[in-house]
């Protein structure tokens, strides 16, 4: 007659204490960028970090729209502001996009960059000297989710901090500085999106996050097994 052998739970324990060091090896690493990077998030103002301080308010101002004379539009909203002292332009949204009208109902001009760096002067405290066309939507970009083209400004004794001019509207879209940038770096290592900084779900993020479980629930199940096992 066969003997019967008995599987030894100190063995199995001791192959699964390996098992564990091994995941828990992998994860680390990992574990360690979620934590700075939710640290810096948890302590630093997003308001702060999206260059609120840079913009300067708007004061209110008359509109005179009986010198309106755009005729039937078509879109989903409608949006009326001056664009220039005495210039009133008319953003028609739809689906496709948004189209930008004079008074007359007419497209608009582009900005030019002379007349971006004023209007970046008059609606920031960066009093910018430099300007550069942007009208490629680059992965990963500083202004990436912007309505294209853009006006890059910036001075020259202080290139760091940037502010993106709409070339239509005249409105500042972005002011991007060093502590976005970092932020941004840090919130492409938090969800493993390192292109173009976006996507949440990507497959790295989904690997890491349940081997990250299998060392909280393995690491758990050995805590409490080798306790009850502990003789009293």
């Amino acid at each position: 007659m066969a003997e019967t052998v008995t599987p030894n739970p100190l063995r199995r324990q001791r192959k699964l204490r390996r098992w564990h060091r091994a995941v828990a090896l992998i994860t680390s690493c990992q574990l360690l960028l979620w934590t700075l990077s939710g640290l810096y998030f948890a302590f630093i103002d997003i308001d702060y970090v999206r260059g609120h301080q840079f913009k300067r308010s708007i004061p209110p101002f008359e509109l005179d729209l009986s010198r309106l004379q755009a005729g039937l539009v078509s879109g989903n909203k409608v949006v009326i502001q001056e664009r220039h002292s005495d210039e009133l332009i008319v953003g028609v949204y739809s689906a496709e996009g948004v189209q930008w009208l004079d008074a007359q109902g007419l497209p608009i001009e582009l900005l030019s960059g002379e007349e971006a760096l004023i209007l970046g002067a008059e609606r920031t405290a960066l009093t910018p000297d430099r300007f550069e066309w942007v009208d490629e939507d680059l992965p990963g970009s500083e202004y990436r989710g912007a309505l294209l083209p853009l006006w890059r400004l910036w001075r020259t004794d202080d290139p760091d901090r940037v502010a993106y001019v709409d070339a239509m509207s005249g409105e500042v879209t972005v002011v991007r500085h060093d502590a976005w940038r970092w932020w941004d770096f840090l919130w492409s290592l938090h969800i493993m999106s390192y292109e173009d900084r976006d996507t949440i779900g990507t497959w790295l993020l989904k690997v890491f996050s349940l081997l990250a479980l299998a060392t909280a629930v393995l690491g758990l199940w050995l805590f409490l097994h080798t306790r009850a096992r502990r003789p009293r």
